[in-house]
């Protein structure tokens, strides 16, 4: 009896032979017997009286292990007569070259042993080999005897497995091992797989395949040229997608989560490069968070790839049963997409349908009224709020709970949520502005126009105008009346003074609107507080010094005094005089900034500048997003702000909604 050492020590050894996934560490002893010439490869599970896992055994019809090889290959790590050739003897491409695949059993038992028959001279002789997990390092290896089998091969049997692997006698289990070595099997059919007592049989199980096109890759640090990609659909459930990547002989070496959402298809991807060899060398292919910048550039590259793949796929598949329903008048759209928004509203639009088809027998039965009922609220749930995408198929269609997660992730993988909501976004501020512009532009409206009530109902709502970062600015109670407060105390202090509007109307003091913009830190306040004037009010000296009054005031309140408290205020009137441009023109300041300090900032701008510069932000980003609507949009969403918004005072939008731009149609997404 020979006792063969290797000189690496156990926690090192333990190292290269575990690995997370028991699939693989199979997989490597299938692996093994292929390289080794074999065309049968039988993988079995010993139960007990329980049903439950108690041993496995992998047995081949290779070439067997000799003394020569087990001297070789069990006594040096990384070493493996796999090195030094590029083929099997029978000209199958080889799996692995290190010398690591055998020791993968330590992930999975406390025992294994080689039962192997070798030819010599045309005799079979017997060979065993046995490793203790506990002594990874040390391999009793037998003497030889004359062997009673009939033929060359090597059976493996592992034993005191670890944990319950009940798991692996699974068909989830059988399918994910169907998917590493199918394309091995495709390229060689006379090779033969058993697992579990079943045959692999890719051919039978493949619905359809396909190879991308081959191109460059430019990553950050290298340029791959040699990545092959394809992806195989199955016809039967694949519990786990994922990315088997390979050398550059076509052999799976280990995988990724292929996070490509795609409703409806179970496939396997497959990419191979040399670059995979390399990191499967490393032994670092099966970490799924590995942060190497080209290994994540590639990986991404080829998620974006199968992405975009299965979106057409979902348009093919959809095609037939979008074709009928247009043939019947239930097709909610018209005509071709106006632009890409709407092209990606329908993409998801048409693959919810097909969802709806296939799921809903009422929905299949139904006439064609109601299938274009049906449809038009899933069109408007898509348009309006895609994230109620999922719910709805939840609840009308009984859609199950994995496909309710596919779409769920469909959207968010294709933005439409974020992109439609941008939209909606978008839209609605075209109609604040527009609206605001006919209140203090229009000469049948602009002298007339009242700040409360009217203006500081529109700006409210539309923080926005004043910058992206009041978009979600809040009411708060407690500064209104803090505000009333110092209103009341300067008015007290001031010479009772009768205001009259320019038609010598009576008018209210100061219109004040004040938010609470959100902060990340708890203990830090801002806040953003407007004065509106009237559209026909000419401000000079006298309201400048006012405003400047009500601010030191109000930041100086014992509510706000020694807290980190920031102030931005805005005097938004229709114009100004000659005498106030130097306070708001200062050297190495913005124009219209008029005070500055530590924790404040005041601002002068007329109606025009302000829905000017809003102009010019709406504008960008329509130019952006390339969208258009509607004049007749436009009005209707000017409707829906009188009926829902503008409730004190109804007129106010009547009249303006019939200034709603006159030109064909307004950008804006």
């Amino acid at each position: 009896m020979t006792i063969l050492t290797l000189t690496a020590q156990q926690d090192h050894l333990e190292k290269v032979a575990k690995t997370r996934d028991p699939v693989k560490a199979l997989s490597e002893f299938v692996w093994n017997g292929l390289d080794a010439n074999a065309t049968n490869v039988d993988v079995r599970f010993g139960f007990n009286s329980l049903g439950g896992i108690e041993s496995i055994s992998v047995t081949d019809n290779g070439d067997g292990i000799t003394p020569l090889r087990a001297s070789t290959d069990f006594s040096n790590l990384g070493d493996s007569w796999k090195k030094t050739a590029s083929r099997t003897r029978s000209q199958r491409a080889l799996h692995g070259k290190e010398g690591r695949g055998r020791l993968r059993f330590f992930s999975l038992a406390q025992k294994a042993i080689w039962h192997s028959t070798f030819a010599v001279e045309n005799k079979l002789v017997d060979l065993s080999i046995e490793i203790e997990a506990a002594s990874l390092g040390k391999s009793t290896v037998s003497e030889t005897t004359p062997s009673a089998h009939d033929h060359t091969g090597t059976h493996l049997l592992l034993s005191n497995l670890k944990e319950t692997f009940d798991w692996l006698a699974s068909r989830k289990a059988f399918l994910e091992l169907s998917a590493v070595f199918a394309p091995y099997l495709l390229r060689y059919p006379s090779v033969s797989i058993s697992y579990n007592g079943e045959r692999i049989r890719p051919a039978d199980t493949i619905s359809v395949s396909y190879d991308f096109p081959t191109e460059p890759i430019v990553c950050p640090h290298r340029t791959v040229k040699d990545l092959a990609i394809s992806v195989v659909e199955w016809n039967s459930h694949v519990e786990s997608r994922r990315i088997h990547l390979g050398g550059e002989n076509g052999i799976v070496l280990g995988s990724q989560p292929a996070n490509v959402v795609a409703p409806g298809f179970e496939y396997s991807a497959y990419a191979y490069s040399a670059f995979f060899q390399e990191i499967a060398d490393a032994n670092l292919l099966e970490l799924d968070d590995l942060t190497d910048p080209d290994f994540s550039y590639i990986v991404g590259y080829i998620r974006d790839a199968l992405t975009d793949y299965f979106r057409q796929r979902h348009a093919e598949r959809s095609k037939g049963l979008i074709e009928e329903l247009r043939a019947e008048g239930a097709y909610p759209y018209d005509g071709e997409p106006r632009d890409e928004i709407e092209r990606k509203e329908r993409q998801v639009f048409e693959i919810a349908t097909y969802a709806v088809s296939s799921y809903s027998k009422d929905f299949s039965k139904a006439d064609a009224s109601l299938r274009k009922m049906t449809l038009t609220f899933l069109k408007e749930a898509i348009r309006h709020n895609p994230d109620s995408l999922s719910t709805i198929l939840r609840a009308v269609v009984n859609l199950p709970k994995t496909k309710q997660d596919e779409f769920s992730s469909l959207l968010e993988k294709t933005k439409l949520g974020s992109i439609i909501t941008a939209s909606s976004l978008i839209a609605e501020r075209v109609v604040a502005l527009e609206v605001l512009k006919g209140m203090v532009f229009n000469p049948e409206y602009r002298h007339s126009t009242r700040e409360r009530g009217e203006l500081d109902v529109i700006i409210r709502d539309n923080t926005w105008m004043f910058g992206e970062r009041f978009h979600i600015a809040l009411s708060e109670v407690g500064l209104t009346r803090v505000m009333e407060r110092v209103s009341q105390e300067l008015r007290s202090k001031s010479p009772k003074k009768r205001i009259m509007k320019v038609d010598g109307s009576s008018a209210r003091l100061d219109s004040f609107l004040g938010r609470i913009v959100p902060h990340p830190d708890q203990t830090k306040r801002e806040f953003i507080v407007i004065e509106l004037k009237r559209p026909s009010l000419k401000v000079g000296r006298k309201e400048l010094d006012q405003l400047e009054d009500y601010v030191n005031a109000l930041i100086t309140q014992p509510d706000f005094s020694h807290t980190d408290t920031q102030w931005t205020f805005f005097l938004v009137t229709g114009e100004y005089d000659a005498s106030i441009v130097p306070r708001i023109t200062q050297k190495d300041r913005p124009v219209g900034l008029f005070l500055e300090t530590a924790n404040s900032a005041v601002w002068v701008k007329t109606w025009a500048e302000l829905t000017r510069d809003c102009d010019a932000r709406l504008h960008f980003i329509q130019d952006k997003l390339r969208i258009e609507v509607s004049a007749d949009e436009i009005n209707s969403k000017i409707a829906a702000l009188r009926a829902s918004v503008l409730k004190e005072d109804r007129t106010v939008t009547s009249r303006f909604a019939r200034q709603a731009p006159s030109r064909e149609t307004d950008k804006h997404p």
